[in-house]
């Protein structure tokens, strides 16, 4: 069975935490689980905590403009809006390596597709889900169904919602914008933490995959996260989203 793992359980079933973790590896290695992780929480979550807030107000994505042969009398252009990757910080050592130990024993990543956002460019290449690497045409169906649960999830309150509040109020990405007070920080990390946790879970149902295993219980955000009791009810009435704790998934 396919289970998309967030970042608070992969890491820790790599370590093998405690004895229900090491359940879930044994059950990754000898396939019984096919197990993946999301591009999205790898690339963002890498950034530190404490550069977060001020990398995303100095990040601007790539846009090139190409002009293309004249069709009559009109001008006709074409604008790319694509990740700027080489800004990305890079992976401490240690979650490289993590994420290394995870590749070995059979872990795939499933793709983000915000257009701009940011990416690392440490994950090794075999570990991205095949039906995305060479399919363009199956990639763009993966990413309509990606941006609808995702759009659903903004819907809620959740996901990007307070990441995209927090964006049209200090104008970030636009020329002359201004910076995030200090006191606003912590709110800035949160929203990030929410983006990425709605994101993953549209990738997971984008992916078609069973089960989302995760031990995040939304205790700080409330009702704003998408993993509260009520959000996910919502959720899998909606998409079929089940979420599983890690002890649910070595019973698996």
């Amino acid at each position: 069975m396919n289970v998309t793992f967030d970042s608070n359980v992969w890491e820790k079933v790599i370590d093998e935490d405690n004895r229900h973790l090491a359940i879930i590896k044994d059950k990754i290695r000898n396939g019984r689980i096919q197990a993946y992780i999301c591009e999205i929480a790898l690339s963002l979550e890498s950034i530190k905590r404490k550069i977060r807030a001020e990398f995303f107000e100095d990040y601007r994505p790539r846009i090139t403009v190409n002009h293309l042969p004249a069709e009559g009398e009109k001008l006709v252009m074409q604008v790319c809006v694509a990740p700027n990757v080489e800004l990305h910080p890079g992976h401490h050592p240690k979650q490289q390596a993590k994420l290394l130990e995870a590749r070995n024993l059979g872990f795939r990543v499933l793709r983000m597709a915000n257009a701009g956002t940011v990416r690392t460019q440490e994950i090794p290449d075999e570990m991205y889900m095949d039906n995305t690497n060479d399919d363009i045409d199956e990639f763009w169906r993966y990413a309509e169904r990606l941006s609808s649960c995702a759009d659903y999830i903004t819907s809620m309150g959740c996901g990007q919602t307070a990441y995209n509040q927090l964006k049209e109020e200090f104008n970030l990405f636009d020329a002359g914008s201004q910076l995030i007070p200090i006191k606003r920080r912590k709110k800035f990390l949160k929203a990030i933490a929410e983006w990425v946790d709605g994101e993953s879970l549209a990738a997971h149902y984008a992916a078609g995959n069973e089960f989302f295993c995760t031990n995040d219980k939304a205790r700080s955000a409330g009702t704003k996260s998408i993993f509260h009791e009520i959000n996910k009810s919502r959720l899998e009435a909606e998409y079929g989203i089940k979420i599983i704790s890690s002890y649910e998934a070595s019973q698996l």
